[in-house]
């Protein structure tokens, strides 16, 4: 303890050691005012910069664009229906937002009290950027019943149609986030599988081997326009 002691008062009393300390905090002290003032300055432009960016009212011009197809599936095979989405398809500026499809069939075997046959759907995830993952998606069903079986696919991340509010210098800042072409555009793979069931009975009926399925396609597209708040 006396020769820590006997160090710090050497070290006070030498005068070339007291100047070189004072020196190097000065530096120091320098150094932190200096980067305090920095920060504080690019951090109040920031500020600024931020309150004067204007927000926008971002309204979406919506478009429904049907399509429909039938097939006769036999019994226990798959078939697909497609349906290429291409800029065409939609119009020029146009941003593909999600996409319904409905699967409906009924029993048309023509045989007296025969039960509506066993039909499943399954939209492949495959072919389109789309959000494939989102909870709200509805990409496979089934009915035994000849009940409308009804899919559902988010394309656009975040799109339901309503009003969104953005910011940007201008209207082409405030819509850019909703002007992302490379989604829903190419080719969906719909896959439809028939599985018969025939009235078990002692009466003679004809064979049923076959149904006819129709896929009714409803894709939902928007241009994105913005008005300033």
């Amino acid at each position: 303890m006396e020769e820590e002691t006997n160090f710090i008062y050497l070290i006070t009393e030498d005068s070339e050691t007291n100047r070189f300390l004072a020196v190097m905090l000065g530096i120091m002290m320098t150094s932190i005012a200096y980067h305090a003032v920095v920060f504080f300055h690019f951090k109040s432009d920031d500020i600024k910069l931020k309150n004067t960016i204007p927000d926008w009212n971002v309204a979406f011009n919506s478009s429904t664009y049907e399509y429909e197809e039938t097939q006769i599936i036999a019994d226990s095979q798959k078939s697909s229906f497609f349906l290429e989405v291409e800029e065409d398809s939609v119009g020029t500026n146009n941003f593909v937002g999600f996409l319904f499809i409905d699967v409906s069939y009924g029993e048309t075997s023509g045989n007296f009290g025969d039960p509506c046959d066993f039909v499943t759907a399954n939209l492949r995830p495959e072919g389109v950027v789309a959000q494939w993952e989102n909870e709200t998606n509805i990409l496979s069903g089934s009915s035994d019943s000849c009940d409308t079986i009804s899919l559902f696919l988010q394309v656009y991340p975040d799109f339901d149609g309503a009003n969104k509010t953005e910011s940007g210098n201008d209207e082409e800042q405030a819509i850019y986030p909703w002007t992302n072409s490379s989604f829903g555009f190419g080719e969906y793979n719909l896959e439809v599988e028939v599985n018969t069931q025939e009235l078990v009975s002692g009466l003679p009926t004809q064979s049923d081997d076959n149904e006819e399925v129709t896929v009714s396609w409803s894709l939902v597209a928007f241009i994105p326009q913005a008005t300033k708040l």
